[in-house]
C-alpha cells in the first residue's frame, strides 16, 4: 500500500514538474505566437479593405509574461466614416488574460484535456470611445469571448456580444446580442465560423421618412479551406426567420424563412461557385403572395486572372469610383496605358477559360402556380478589345439560352392581391379582375408573337450560338431578331395608342 502511494504521489509530483516546464517554455513562446498573429490578421485586413477609405490593424501594446499566466493589451485601429466623424481614427482597447498551457486551469474545469498552448479570456476595455456601449450594457464588457491556441498554432474560440438597447434622437436600435464560434488552423488556411443572433430592430430616419428594420432568428457558417485563389473553398449558409422592412408611410414587406446557401469549388485553375436565395414567404402589407427562389452558377473561372482583376478593381476602379461619388459628378474610369494593357491582358486571359455565367431559376410560386425565368451564358474571348462595343459584345458570347415561363394561375393569384390590397372586396369583381390580367398577358404574347400559350402557361424560349438566333423555334440572325423585337414591340405601342 505504502509503495503504492509512494508511485502515485510521484506521478503526481512528475505531472507537476512537466506541467509547470510546459507553462515555462509556452510562457517563452507566448510573445512569438502573438506577434505573428497578429502580423497575419494586419494582412488579411489590408487585403480586405483594400480600395476603400476604411482601415483596420491590430497592435500588441503591452505583454505582462508571468510562470502560469500572462496579461496582453491590444489596440485596434479603426478608420470608417460609418464610425467617426470626417472619418477620423477610432481606437478600441483589449485585454486579453492568458493561461500558459500545456494545461490551463480553465479547460481542465471544463474537462478539455487535449494540451494547448495558451489559452485565452479577452474583452473590451472602456474608453472615450467605448464608454456608451458599457452604459448599455451597466458596466459589463460589451464585447467578451475565449480562445485556445494549439501547439499546432491552430485556434478555436467563442467571441460574444452582449444585448443592446439604444433610444435616442438618431432612432432605436435594440439588439439581442450576438454569439459567434470560431475555428481556424495556422495561418488561417483552414476556417470554420458559426453564429447565431434570436433579433434586432431598427428604427432611423431617411429622406424617404422612417427606416424600420426587423430581424429574427438569424444563424450562419461559413468558411472552408483556402485554395489557390485565396477564396475559402466549401459551404457557407445563412438562415433568417424572418426580415420585416418598412421605408415611410409604404406598406411593411415581410419575408419568412429566408436561407441563403452557397458552394465554392476550385479544380484545374478554375473557380466554380453556385448561390441559392429561398424565401419561404413574401408578405405584403400583411397578405401573403407566395415564395421565391433564385439559383446561380458560376463556372470557368480561371484562378489568376480573377485574381488580378479583382486587384485591379481594388486598386484602380474603386478609388476613382469613391472620388466621384464624393464629389458628385459621373464616374469616368480613366487608366494609363500600362494599366489599359494589364487589365486586357488579364481580361482575355479569364475569357480564353470560357467562364460560365448562370442564372439557373429565380421563380415565385403563389398557391395556384409558379411562374419563372432562366439565363445561361458561356463567354469567349472576342480578340482585340479595340473594336466596336457592339462587336466586342457579340464575339464574347459564345452560347445564350434564355426560358421564360408565366403561370396563369400565379398572375391570377397576384392579380388577386392587389386588387384587394386597392380595396375591392367583391369576390365576383376581384375574380374577373384576375381573369382580365391573366387574359390580356396571354393576348399580348400572341398579338406580339414574342411568346406562346401552352395550356395554362405563357412560354418563351431563346437560343444564341455562332451567330444564329433560334427564337421559340424560328431561326434568324442577331439582326434579324433585333428588327423582328423591335416591330412586333412597336406595333404594340401603335396598338395601345
Amino acid at each position: 500500500m505504502s509503495k503504492s502511494a509512494n508511485v502515485a504521489v510521484g506521478v503526481v509530483i512528475a505531472v507537476a514538474a512537466l506541467g509547470t516546464a510546459g507553462a515555462w517554455y509556452t510562457g517563452t513562446q507566448l510573445d512569438g505566437v502573438l506577434r505573428d498573429s497578429i502580423d497575419n490578421a494586419n494582412r488579411q485586413f489590408k487585403s480586405s479593405f483594400s480600395g476603400t477609405d476604411d482601415s483596420m490593424s491590430v497592435e500588441l501594446v503591452s505583454l505582462e509574461r508571468h510562470l502560469f499566466t500572462s496579461t496582453a493589451h491590444y489596440r485596434v485601429n479603426v478608420q470608417s466614416k460609418s464610425l467617426g466623424k470626417n472619418n477620423e481614427k477610432i481606437e478600441l482597447l483589449f485585454v486579453d488574460n492568458i493561461e500558459h498551457g500545456p494545461l490551463p486551469f480553465s479547460r481542465l474545469r471544463s474537462l478539455k484535456l487535449l494540451p494547448v498552448m495558451a489559452s485565452s479570456n479577452y474583452e473590451i476595455e472602456k474608453n472615450a470611445f467605448s464608454e456608451k456601449w458599457f452604459a448599455m450594457t451597466n458596466g459589463a464588457a460589451p464585447l467578451k469571448g475565449s480562445a485556445s491556441i494549439g501547439y499546432d498554432r491552430a485556434t478555436e474560440g467563442t467571441l460574444q456580444l452582449l444585448p443592446l438597447d439604444i433610444n435616442d434622437k438618431d432612432g432605436m436600435f435594440k439588439f439581442s446580442g450576438l454569439d459567434l464560434a470560431v475555428a481556424a488552423s495556422a495561418d488561417a488556411e483552414k476556417l470554420k465560423i458559426t453564429g447565431n443572433m434570436d433579433n434586432l430592430q431598427l428604427n432611423v430616419a431617411s429622406e424617404q421618412g422612417p427606416v424600420s428594420v426587423e430581424l429574427h432568428g438569424v444563424t450562419f457558417d461559413t468558411g472552408g479551406t483556402k485554395g489557390a485563389s485565396g477564396f475559402y473553398l466549401g459551404h457557407s449558409n445563412l438562415k433568417v426567420a424572418s426580415a420585416l422592412f418598412q421605408i415611410g408611410d409604404k406598406p411593411p414587406v415581410l419575408f419568412k424563412d429566408f436561407v441563403n446557401t452557397s458552394l465554392m469549388q476550385e479544380a484545374d485553375s478554375n473557380l466554380s461557385a453556385q448561390v441559392t436565395y429561398d424565401i419561404g414567404m413574401i408578405n405584403y402589407n400583411g397578405k401573403d403572395i407566395g415564395a421565391s427562389q433564385m439559383l446561380w452558377k458560376f463556372g470557368n473561372f480561371d484562378v489568376a486572372s480573377t485574381q488580378a482583376l479583382l486587384h485591379f478593381f481594388q486598386e484602380k476602379v474603386q478609388p476613382q469610383q469613391q472620388a466621384a461619388a464624393q464629389a458628385g459628378i459621373p464616374f469616368k474610369l480613366k487608366l494609363s496605358d500600362a494599366d489599359q494593357a494589364k487589365m486586357n491582358a488579364d481580361l482575355a486571359k479569364l475569357l480564353n477559360a470560357k467562364p460560365h455565367i448562370e442564372l439557373e431559376k429565380i421563380s415565385l410560386k403563389t398557391s395556384n402556380g409558379e411562374s419563372h425565368f432562366s439565363l445561361a451564358v458561356d463567354l469567349k474571348n472576342p480578340g482585340p478589345l479595340d473594336q466596336p462595343p457592339a462587336e466586342v459584345g457579340r464575339k464574347m458570347i459564345g452560347e445564350l439560352n434564355a426560358k421564360l415561363l408565366l403561370s396563369q394561375p400565379m398572375i391570377k393569384d397576384v392579380a388577386s392581391l392587389q386588387a384587394s390590397l386597392n380595396g375591392l372586396t367583391d369576390p365576383k369583381a376581384i375574380a374577373e379582375q384576375a381573369q382580365g390580367a391573366s387574359d390580356m398577358v396571354s393576348g399580348m404574347a400572341v398579338m406580339t408573337q414574342l411568346a406562346k400559350v401552352k395550356g395554362e402557361n405563357v412560354v418563351s424560349d431563346l437560343h444564341y450560338a455562332n451567330d444564329i438566333v433560334d427564337f421559340n423555334g424560328q431561326k434568324m440572325t442577331v439582326q434579324q431578331f433585333f428588327s423582328m423585337v423591335t416591330s412586333r414591340l412597336g406595333g404594340l405601342s401603335t396598338t395601345d395608342q
